[in-house]
């Protein structure tokens, strides 16, 4: 489980972030490509503008990957043309020094929070997975694409528990509430 994970992981981010020879993002219903219809139910004050508390970066939630360890980590959901799985209730979320195209001046991307600009490296080692799982511990089904405000690009906070499934390579933290920013 754990290698089919990371093999995951490092699946969407190298093939999403196909960067084109002139840089020029013509395709920007490439995320649509896929079925978001089914949105996965989330528990009540799952998702809240309520301050959730201190929270650390990514970069350094990545070095206290540690299963069962709770924590709170602020990033963004990017990294990747689509940072939501389509029948999963899971997305990537990425530090807040990954350089998305809505950060470089004069670039016009469709899709900033897709991170093509940055090299591919700096994204994997400055993401990790977050998902929602039901009362069993399984993963939820259904989106959390545009689920009560969770969007790509988004800043957000998520209060979560590292799940027994990371590994160094691929942290995967099991979120027990998120905050919007």
């Amino acid at each position: 489980m754990k290698n089919l994970t990371t093999t995951i992981l490092l699946s969407l981010v190298i093939f999403s972030c196909q960067k084109e020879e002139s840089h020029n993002h013509t395709n920007s219903t490439a995320s649509t490509s896929e079925d978001f219809s089914q949105k996965a139910t989330i528990p009540d004050g799952f998702i809240t503008k309520n301050p959730l508390g201190e929270s650390i970066s990514v970069l350094e939630a990545r070095s206290k990957n540690e299963p069962g360890k709770q924590m709170i980590v602020e990033g963004a959901i990017c990294g990747m043309l689509e940072p939501f799985t389509s029948n999963r209730a899971m997305f990537i979320l990425g530090d807040l020094s990954i350089k998305t195209c809505d950060k470089t001046p004069g670039d016009n991307c469709p899709t900033p929070w897709d991170a093509c600009c940055e090299d591919r490296k700096k994204i994997i080692s400055g993401s990790l997975t977050v998902r929602l799982l039901d009362e069993n511990g399984t993963l939820k089904d259904g989106t959390l694409k545009n689920v009560k405000g969770l969007n790509a690009g988004r800043k957000i906070k998520v209060h979560g528990v590292v799940s027994a499934q990371s590994i160094p390579s691929s942290m995967i933290l099991n979120a027990t509430q998120i905050q919007l920013l």
